[in-house]
């Protein structure tokens, strides 16, 4: 298969297209032709030299969204031709998503609504886990005001849109931004 290699880190000069060995499922793993995959920050930060990135070389990339190809011996949850979307790899002991392919866990994924395109779904599983954890985590109430610094980016975004959020969110966002910001439903804004 196709993958993006990063052979030492650095900048973007150090990742290389290479033919790679299709990854087999093991027992209680699926086998995922990946369609599109996403670049978080977390990705540049690894290619950078943080230490949570695959061994290298290796392939990079979290987020993707994909058919399941094949499905290991006890998995249940997901069958041959199914889509789906999940933040499965990129980090050490993972497969990374720059690639045609990833063995993952099926628990790290999710059903493709049927409503998003591949590359729509592979934009969205980390900053929506982000934004799900910071209204989840703090221990916010009902009717408690949260500030969300940066909204028009990716997790301030989903933070803003999130179902789980509590009740008016305050914001902000940068001039060039202002009038993704003022198509969001009403808030206070700073």
């Amino acid at each position: 298969m196709k993958a993006i290699l990063l052979r030492t880190h650095g900048g973007p000069e150090n990742l290389h297209l290479e033919d790679v060995p299709t990854p087999t499922p093991q027992p209680g793993e699926v086998l995922v032709r990946i369609h599109a995959a996403s670049v978080n920050p977390i990705d540049l930060k690894i290619r950078a030299g943080l230490p949570i990135g695959p061994q290298l070389p290796g392939i990079m990339g979290c987020d993707f969204s994909g058919v399941i190809e094949q499905v290991g011996d006890g998995v249940e949850s997901f069958h041959v031709g199914d889509e789906v979307y999940g933040c499965a790899g990129g980090v050490r002991g993972l497969g990374g998503t720059l690639a045609e392919f990833i063995a993952c866990d099926p628990a790290l994924l999710a059903s493709k609504p049927r409503s998003l395109s591949h590359r729509e779904a592979a934009a969205l599983p980390l900053v929506a886990i982000t934004a799900w954890q910071l209204n989840d985590r703090p221990g916010v109430k009902a009717g408690e005001n949260v500030l969300v610094y940066g909204a028009t980016g990716g997790v301030g975004y989903r933070s803003y849109k999130s179902p789980f959020s509590p009740g008016s969110i305050p914001s902000t966002h940068s001039p060039p931004n202002t009038s993704l910001r003022s198509s969001f439903e009403p808030a206070k804004r700073f």
